[in-house]
């Protein structure tokens, strides 16, 4: 005859082969599936190897926005974290290539990391061979882990993976005084042409690199070249080519209607209770990656530190401090933002343009030759 068990020894039973089975699920994840719990342990040596060699370099060089507070939590939130002094050049645009290229010429190889827009990389150091690819230097755990991004993977700039986009934000392109105009007085771009707006524009200028030159792109492969001459020469705007002296106008009532404004700067007059504010008008709204391009420089002087800051960089508390220093929007998903203004983040069932989408970036010359042009620039 069986004996029946009792309660208790039946749970003490179950308990152990609950022990047990758990037991075995561990000793499979470390030896019966290929690479299960070793990849954990082999990224942990690789980046403890890579921490290491990065210290025995003793700096790291690095290109950036001219930007203090960008400056300040990048120089300072790598070091604290690593104890390694960071020279921080700030331009993160067009005269880092100059530069660079002089640098080279002369046999001088002087910088390991470029943070910046979008066309210095992308149209200057990529085409003359100044970087390294920069995906197989991404180990840290944190940041390869594909759920950490935006849409389950990690951003780049190109198809070969040589330059990393760590942000990914609504760009506001008109401002107004509240004051002087209301939003629904300018709610499609095409009301801009409104006689009435004749000289009361304030635009930046669209002979300039960069952001000037893209937006009128932007205006030409959307709206066509009658838009173009429409808006720059027919409606006599106010050009400039000074950021803060724009939205200076518009928070002062000079002009009422400021195109391309510095968001940064107008957060700022806004903080200070002017009455100035972003809109954004019916049509693809448009989507940039600020300076959100991260670049390794080959033959660079400390290249274990570069890729030490890069992986840092990328990680939730690298974009913590870059993203909020910045202004501006990271692809990582677990950023924890302070201040940052809510129309940054790009809404769901919008249609937008990207500006820093590779094949954007690789059609505007066309598009920016036929608009300047147009307008004798």
């Amino acid at each position: 005859i069986a004996k029946r068990r009792s309660p208790k020894s039946a749970s003490c039973s179950a308990s152990k082969v609950k022990r047990l089975a758990g037991a075995i699920v561990a000793l499979i994840l470390v030896l019966g599936v290929p690479g299960a719990g070793t990849r954990a342990a082999e990224s942990g040596d690789a980046m403890a190897a890579l921490i290491t060699a990065a210290k025995a370099e003793g700096s790291v060089v690095v290109d950036g926005p001219p930007n203090d507070a960008v400056r300040v939590a990048l120089s300072e939130g790598f070091q604290q974290k690593y104890g390694i002094p960071v020279s921080y050049i700030s331009s993160g645009s067009g005269p880092s290539g100059a530069r660079v290229r002089a640098e080279r010429a002369a046999g001088k190889y002087l910088l390991d990391v470029f943070v910046s827009g979008s066309d210095t990389p992308l149209l200057t150091f990529l085409p003359s061979g100044w970087l390294d690819r920069i995906e197989p230097a991404l180990i840290a755990p944190d940041v390869v882990d594909p759920r950490k991004w935006l849409d389950g993977h990690l951003w780049y700039a190109d198809d070969q993976h040589t330059i990393l986009r760590v942000i990914l934000m609504r760009s506001p392109e008109l401002a107004i005084n509240t004051k002087l105009v209301k939003p629904s007085e300018v709610s499609t771009w095409q009301n801009l042409l409104d006689p009435k707006w004749q000289g009361k524009i304030i635009a930046k200028d669209p002979s300039i690199p960069g952001a000037g030159a893209v937006l009128t792109v932007y205006f030409y492969m959307n709206f066509g070249p009658d838009f173009v001459r429409k808006l720059y020469k027919d409606q006599k705007p106010l050009i400039s080519r000074d950021p803060r002296q724009m939205v200076q106008w518009l928070a002062q009532g000079t002009a009422p209607i400021l195109v391309g404004p510095d968001f940064v700067t107008l957060a700022s007059f806004q903080k200070l209770g002017y009455p100035v504010t972003a809109i954004f008008p019916q049509g693809p709204e448009m989507l940039t990656g600020g300076w959100g391009l991260v670049s390794l420089v080959n033959r660079a002087p400390h290249p274990n530190a570069a890729k030490l800051f890069v992986n840092w960089l990328a990680s939730k508390a690298g974009q913590d401090s870059f993203a909020n220093a910045s202004i501006e929007v990271s692809l990582r998903t677990d950023v924890t933002y302070h201040d940052i203004p809510p129309y940054l983040f790009p809404q769901k069932n919008h249609k937008y343009v990207d500006l820093y989408d590779a094949k954007f970036v690789s059609d505007r010359d066309a598009a920016l030759e036929k608009a300047r042009a147009l307008l004798d620039l």
